[in-house]
């Protein structure tokens, strides 16, 4: 919601500049009449925004489709127009220009590096003859100089957004990074008589009678200690990737042998029903290893979990866009919407309380923040989840 918001308002202060563009260029070429197309990146059409002229006709937002009608055809081509007589112009028919006191206009879109943003027409010259070529030089020249303006717009904007992104994981960061010392020093306070607790549970497992009600209580027991063990291991290492820098260690590891190696740790959890296909580019660089091993165990072992009943896992690495990519996608149910948005949450677990402590995926996303790369999921329900890791290339060998 609040990045449709910005975007909301960076296309604001884009309209409110080209409006003022318009009226700038109306004025030096002394037109009567103009108009200021957008491009709609959805529909990929031309939409009026602003409409100058004499009559004050209600046409905002008329479409108009690239390569139709005059101004159709100048974003399509990227280049300026200027009609003298429309009526001895074979290029154009007068169509929808019976509202026009003149014969002559001039057609010139806005672009920008990304691509044409829109175009203007100026029409109906004051002096009621037909625009010079001193008029569309100029108009032309213009429209260049506010294309620069559009440009520093659009990177300013970019700018700001990517800022504020850095703003909210650095928060972000922070808050956990206190998080992760407080558990680092609760945990070693609870794992040393944790220790000699689980310990004597096991001596007094070994010397009670088989069935008997003391037996079965001590079992308990055990699996409470074990699960409050699993919780003090997954908070140390939530600690760790919290709280270490080993990007210092520029040590490198093939993407192939860390994903081979997790799907070995996670033997005992494939049943015979899961197939599991891999596709790798013929060649992939080496990258920094700052523990990507238990991002791929931790995401394969969701895969596997989501499939009990047998299924489909699909892993593949390449390159995109200069960037490590790494696939990792199950046939299992998919995850919800309402879960979706809290999945990388530190203790937020769909699982039992037994099996899960909700931290697996936290540490995840710390691991690849430390590499400044993004973890991407699509999910829809019963079509399985697809997880895709991008690691930049500054943290690939040979950059």
């Amino acid at each position: 919601m609040k990045e449709a918001l910005v975007a909301e308002k960076q296309d604001v202060v884009l309209k409110n500049f080209l409006n003022g563009a318009l009226k700038e260029i109306m004025s030096i070429c002394e037109a009567q009449g103009a108009s200021l197309f957008l491009i709609d990146a959805k529909s990929k059409e031309l939409v009026l925004d602003a409409f100058y002229n004499r009559k004050k006709l209600d046409i905002l937002g008329t479409r108009q489709r690239m390569g139709e009608g005059v101004s159709g055809k100048v974003i399509e081509f990227r280049q300026p127009i200027l009609v003298k007589d429309i009526e001895k112009d074979s290029r154009f028919k007068r169509n929808g220009f019976t509202h026009y006191h003149t014969n002559s206009f001039i057609s010139i879109p806005f672009l920008s590096s990304r691509g044409p943003i829109g175009l203007i027409n100026l029409v109906d010259k004051s002096d009621g003859q037909a625009f010079t070529d001193k008029d569309f030089n100029c108009a032309v020249t213009m429209s260049k100089y506010f294309s620069t303006i559009i440009e520093d717009i659009l990177l300013l904007a970019k700018m700001k957004e990517e800022w504020e992104v850095s703003h909210k994981q650095k928060a972000s960061l922070e808050k956990y990074a206190s998080v992760g010392k407080l558990a680092a020093r609760v945990v070693h306070e609870i794992n040393n008589p944790l220790d000699g607790i689980i310990r004597y549970t096991n001596m007094l497992l070994n010397h009670t009678t088989e069935h008997s009600v003391t037996k079965e209580y001590l079992i308990k027991i055990k699996n409470g200690l074990n699960r409050i063990a699993n919780i003090t291991r997954s908070l140390l290492d939530f600690s760790y990737q919290l709280n270490s820098n080993s990007s210092r260690k520029r040590r490198y590891s093939e993407v192939q042998v860390l994903i081979e190696d997790a799907l070995e740790v996670l033997k005992g959890k494939r049943n015979g029903k899961i197939d599991i296909e891999k596709k790798y580019a013929e060649v992939l660089p080496r990258v920094v290893d700052m523990n990507l091993g238990y991002v791929f165990v931790n995401i394969i072992r969701n895969a596997l979990e989501a499939m009990p009943a047998g299924g489909k896992l699909e892993i593949s690495g390449g390159m995109r866009n200069s960037m490590l990519e790494v696939m990792i996608k199950d046939s299992g149910p998919g995850i919800a919407k309402e879960v979706m948005e809290h999945i990388f949450e530190p203790f937020f677990s769909t699982k039992s309380k037994e099996v899960g402590t909700g931290l697996g995926l936290s540490i995840c996303k710390e691991v690849i923040d430390k590499y400044k790369g993004r973890i991407e999921v699509t999910s829809f329900p019963q079509e399985g989840s697809k997880f895709t890791i991008l690691i930049p290339k500054r943290h690939l060998e040979n950059d």
